[in-house]
């Protein structure tokens, strides 16, 4: 009776062993399946391979070392068929759909320690958020471009071209002091990364918005506000003629005659030298003689400027109020 219960014991045990091995193949099989279905689908559909090919490894990993192999080969492959997966959704200029797939391929090459995917998509990824913001700009949604503009300096902080495209929509909403910190941003940043571009855009849009804001001012009288103003411009570009044109009127308003002169002799380098283009600073050149009471001078100043639509005007102040000769 003992060596009866001996023998099914043993039984027992060679028939646990038995069903653990089988177990184990079993699983072992199921991997490689999975695996080579994953393969077969990346021809056709990315998505659903992929899904496969985490079921391998999945159960390969349940294995143990005998299914390191195919764990192993499924982190090679899943990071660069999401990512290629990502690439021809925007190649079909499906941008939401290819962030969101970019981001998987981001995720899934961190997981899987891919480090060049991951680098692929981090530089993809702000860009398409721009574009997505910018497309979110041009619809006056201007709450959804700036979130897409987050997203993208998320993942890149020294994304000139982002820091310019939220200083637009600030422009948009009148927010002022946003404005100029993303387009300083945006000249930082561009700077910093030789995005020469950028630089540029950023500051000749801060140039040309603090000039029409000199220009509001001087409308309202406010001569002294709009040579702030344009004091403000020049740091950004001193190259533009219109902000020093203004600056003489002002100036000749605020009777700082020596001021106004130098506005306009600056104005007129950067204006071009045809006769036409001059005029209207030789103009601001004569008002600002006249004020100082140095006739001759305001005089030949005035001839210069008598060209085209101000021929009037100084022609005026040559014959009836300088009496030049």
């Amino acid at each position: 009776m003992k060596n009866t219960k001996k023998f099914l014991t043993g039984v027992i045990l060679i028939a646990t062993l038995f069903g653990v091995k089988s177990a184990y193949s079993q699983s072992l099989e199921d991997a490689t399946n999975a695996y080579n279905r994953g393969v077969e689908l990346a021809a056709t559909d990315i998505p659903k391979a992929i899904e496969a090919l985490k079921e391998a490894a999945g159960i390969a990993e349940k294995v143990g070392a005998e299914g390191a192999d195919i764990v192993n080969l499924t982190k090679q492959q899943i990071p660069l068929l999401q990512y290629n997966h990502a690439t021809a959704l925007y190649k079909e200029k499906k941008v939401d759909e290819a962030i969101t797939n970019f981001e998987l391929a981001h995720d899934y090459a961190e997981q899987f320690g891919d480090d060049g995917i991951k680098a692929k998509a981090d530089d993809l990824l702000p860009k398409l958020y721009r574009v997505k913001g910018n497309t979110d700009y041009r619809a006056d949604k201007y709450a959804e471009a700036l979130a897409s503009f987050d997203k993208a300096l998320e993942f890149d902080p020294d994304f000139a071209g982002a820091w310019l495209s939220k200083g637009l929509v600030y422009n948009k909403q009148n927010k002022t002091d946003d404005l100029r910190i993303a387009m300083d941003k945006a000249i930082e940043t561009g700077t910093k990364t030789n995005d020469e571009k950028t630089v540029e855009q950023a500051s000749k849009f801060m140039s040309d918005n603090l000039i029409n804001s000199a220009n509001g001012a001087f409308k309202k009288n406010d001569f002294n506000g709009a040579v702030a103003f344009l004091d403000e411009s020049i740091k950004y570009s001193d190259k533009n003629a219109e902000a020093y044109y203004l600056y003489a009127l002002a100036n000749n308003k605020l009777s700082k005659w020596d001021e106004a002169i130098e506005n306009a002799q600056k104005g007129m380098e950067l204006d071009g030298d045809t006769p036409a283009k001059q005029a209207r600073f030789h103009f601001e050149i004569g008002t600002a003689h006249a004020g100082k009471g140095s006739t001759g001078d305001a005089c030949a100043s005035f001839k210069k400027a008598a060209v085209g639509p101000l021929a009037e005007s100084a022609n005026y102040q040559i014959k009836t109020v300088l009496k030049c000769s």
